[in-house]
């Protein structure tokens, strides 16, 4: 039987779960585009929404996060451009190809100056017809100068790699902010 009250489980202090510089990575991205006066969107994965999460626990996101999209099954990878299916079919949905293409289609659907994308496998294991390993991903940063793709091979659990996928992600567009000759992505 309720008593009527709630009880709320004590919570984790600031740093135990995610290292204090993963916050400031985020913050630092946030100023770069407050600078600059441009805006973002991301389109996710593997990473399942940690990306945006991290971003989002910025004060202030709003003045420069437009929007978010977790595109988890093939379908919905192919909502975002009408390119995908064909790309996925030739390169795969782990490639430079369809991570390019999403992340310029989605900047473009968004109307902002960036787009951030990845797709990858987070494990325990890839899917049946790719040749790739659990811990496969490849990271996008499209703005009107163009496109910035990467890919990386990263180790852990399923839980594990999610994690390394938004911190990578994040520090491939903290390096793509950082080499931007006019500053403004356009």
């Amino acid at each position: 039987m309720s008593s009527g009250r709630c009880e709320v489980a004590p919570h984790r202090r600031r740093g135990e779960m995610y290292p204090q510089e993963h916050d400031a990575l985020a913050a630092a991205i946030g100023e770069m585009l407050v600078a600059r006066g441009s805006t973002l969107a991301v389109v996710e994965t593997s990473a399942g929404g940690l990306i945006s999460t991290r971003l989002l626990s910025v004060p202030g996101a709003s003045r420069w996060f437009e929007r978010g999209v977790v595109a988890y099954t093939e379908a919905a990878k192919t909502e975002i451009s009408t390119q995908a299916p064909g790309i996925i079919q030739r390169h795969g949905a782990v490639s430079a190809e369809f991570v390019a293409d999403i992340a310029e289609q989605f900047r473009l659907r968004a109307g902002t100056d960036y787009a951030l994308a990845e797709s990858g496998i987070a494990g325990p294991q890839g899917p049946r017809r790719s040749g790739k390993p659990a811990g496969s991903v490849v990271i996008g940063v499209a703005s009107a100068r163009g496109t910035q793709v990467e890919a990386h091979l990263l180790p852990g659990t399923r839980a594990e790699v999610m994690m390394h996928i938004a911190q990578q992600a994040l520090e491939s567009l903290h390096r793509q902010l950082s080499t931007s000759d006019d500053g403004t992505g356009r």
